[in-house]
Formats: C-alpha cells, sequence, structure tokens
C-alpha cells in the first residue's frame, strides 16, 4: 500500500474511529480437499479452517469419497481424525489415496455424546482435520453438540467436515459455513473394466466465504488397486 494512503487511512482512523477505512480481514486459511476442482469450486482453495463444511448428497453420490480423499491429503500434512459412525471406512482405501495411516486416527463411537466428546478432546489436542461420517439415523441431538464443537475447532484452527444426508436437518444447515452437495451422473470406468471414478453434479448451496450457487460437473476419482 502506498505511504501516502497509509497516512491518509491513519488520519482518518483517528479522526472518526472505527467508522474510518480499514483494511478488510485477511482471508479465511484453508486445507486442501485433494482434488483441485473442488478447491477452485469453494471460491477460497478448500476447506476453511476452524468451521464446519457439511458435504450432502445421496448414497452413491460421491460425497464419501471426497471426504476421505480430504483425509488423505491433509494427513501428508498434519495429524487427522475420521469419526466413523457406520464402522465401515477402510484404512487401505485411504492409503491408496497416498493417505499417511501413522497421521491417522479412527474413533468408533457407541453414541452420539461420546463422537462428539472424542471431536471437542481431539480438536483440542491439535488435529488438523476431522471428518465425521454421521448417517441420518445417528445424528438425533446433534443441534444441541455443535455450538460446542464449532466453538472448540475455532478455538483450536481445526477444520470439520461432515458426511451427511442431503436432507440435513434446519440446525445442521444453520451451523456449516459451508455446504457442498452431490449427485451422482454416471459411473466411470477404464478401459480393462476397473472403476475409474463418479461423474457428479457439485453445487454450492451455501458458502459464507465466497458467493454460494456455483455449479460444476466433475470426476470424482478412485484409487488404482
Amino acid at each position: 500500500m502506498p505511504d501516502r494512503l497509509e497516512q491518509a487511512i491513519t488520519v482518518l482512523q483517528t479522526r472518526f474511529g472505527s467508522a474510518a477505512p480499514r483494511p478488510a480481514a485477511p482471508p479465511c486459511p484453508t486445507r486442501p480437499s485433494g482434488l483441485a476442482e473442488i478447491d477452485a469450486l469453494t471460491g477460497i482453495g478448500g476447506w476453511p479452517v476452524g468451521r464446519l463444511s457439511l458435504l450432502a448428497g445421496q448414497k452413491g453420490s460421491g460425497k464419501r469419497t471426497l471426504a476421505q480423499q480430504s483425509v488423505a491429503a491433509t494427513s501428508r500434512e498434519g495429524v487427522v481424525a475420521y469419526v466413523d459412525f457406520p464402522s465401515r471406512l477402510d484404512p487401505e482405501f485411504l492409503h491408496r489415496f497416498g493417505a499417511r495411516l501413522d497421521h491417522l486416527l479412527v474413533v468408533r463411537p457407541k453414541s452420539l455424546k461420546e463422537g462428539m466428546a472424542s471431536v471437542r478432546v481431539l480438536a483440542r489436542a491439535g488435529v488438523d482435520l476431522i471428518c465425521i461420517d454421521l448417517p441420518r439415523r445417528r445424528s438425533a441431538g446433534l443441534d444441541a453438540e455443535l455450538p460446542h464443537l464449532l466453538h472448540r475447532a475455532a478455538e483450536a484452527d481445526c477444520t470439520l467436515l461432515l458426511v451427511h444426508d442431503a436432507e440435513a436437518d434446519d440446525a445442521i444447515r444453520y451451523y456449516a459455513s459451508m455446504i457442498l452437495a452431490f449427485q451422482r451422473s454416471a459411473w466411470v470406468f477404464r478401459r480393462d473394466g476397473d472403476l475409474e471414478g463418479l461423474l457428479v453434479d457439485a453445487t454450492v448451496v451455501k458458502n459464507r466465504l465466497a458467493p454460494p450457487g456455483v455449479k460444476r460437473r466433475l470426476l470424482i476419482p478412485y484409487p488404482i488397486p
């Protein structure tokens, strides 16, 4: 910023206090999604740090595969956790995405309260990204847990990903800073017959950090066996 402009801003701040012009807040820090197209779609370059991002869609829409790809990408830089309410996470699948399994913590809670307590403790302890895989049938009472959870995540600069159904409750949609909805368009296969990935229509339903409403058709790849 030119010296004359800085001096002018200083004068205005002295005269008018909080009504004077001030530099905009710095951009929200992000963590990579593991897919460049998704990073571009968010408008900020990835998942916001210290906030909750919701990945919504029906079964087979690719949301869980993308979440696990994000977990794998962040594990190469720091410690991650996967709260596996359905108890179906395959660490080998993450390994094929390039995950560092020695940086991965897997939590399989018996109840929502137990799972949310684990998330708060792990966030406070310095886990960089926590993915919460929560089926709709297990989400009763989540609205009461989210304010405490988000407060802890913001304090600890922990990124939260929530994998949930398309028809998420209003409370979940309220607390999420970003909501991406996925709809499967087609399965894509390689020439040898192996599954290459899912062609999906991704829509930014909500975004507190960039313009919402952005849509894109993209391929969510499967790792090569």
